[in-house]
């Protein structure tokens, strides 16, 4: 007869670096902020496109299946660009933030070390 002995590992996975776990959050945000600036960013882009080139085309008496089509492309492509744009410009403090802790870290963390000589005496 066997027994089972009980799991002692943890649920969860911790991780031991708290500088990796504030980057993981910091790209969460970013990610979230993409994808809110690319959905707002795409309809105004394609709103903005076909209205400029409807208007463009109307006065001239062509066909306008052709622009338009090519203008809901150029506007879905020119929100993608802008709307991920907006979120890292809009979160690029997070990332500033983070970099300069580690920094402020490394730099307290080489003042505590010893110092040495590297002259050939």
């Amino acid at each position: 007869m066997t027994v089972e002995q009980p799991s002692t590992a943890v649920s969860t996975p911790e991780t031991a670096d708290h500088a990796f776990e504030e980057e993981l959050r910091a790209e969460h945000v970013l990610a979230h902020a993409i994808i809110v600036s690319v959905l707002v960013a795409v309809p105004i882009n394609g709103a903005v496109w076909v209205g400029m080139v409807a208007f463009a085309v109307s006065r001239t008496g062509s066909a306008l299946g052709g622009p338009i089509a090519m203008a809901v492309v150029v506007g879905l492509l020119s929100g993608l660009f802008f709307g991920t744009w907006a979120a890292f410009v809009g979160k690029t403090h997070l990332f500033e933030e983070m970099d300069r802790t580690v920094d402020q870290e490394k730099a307290s963390a080489g003042a505590d070390a010893p110092e040495q000589r590297t002259s050939a005496d």
